[in-house]
């Protein structure tokens, strides 16, 4: 189970470090803001998950 959870984290951080440089090709100053945070947000994302779920089991 820790392996897909480690893949499926890999994917969503890659996909917040493809959004920041997306962010530097979009037209628009709200949709490049937009973007960029999204890529915050899921590499937030991919670092919280394992934290919660794998964490969980040491209890």
């Amino acid at each position: 189970m820790s392996v897909l959870i480690a893949i499926g984290c890999i994917i969503i951080f890659g996909a917040g470090i493809w959004c920041y440089g997306l962010a530097f090709q979009v037209d628009g100053d709200t949709l490049r803001l937009l973007v960029f945070l999204a890529g915050i947000l899921l590499n937030s994302l991919a670092l919280f998950i394992p934290w919660q779920l794998v964490g969980q089991s040491r209890k």
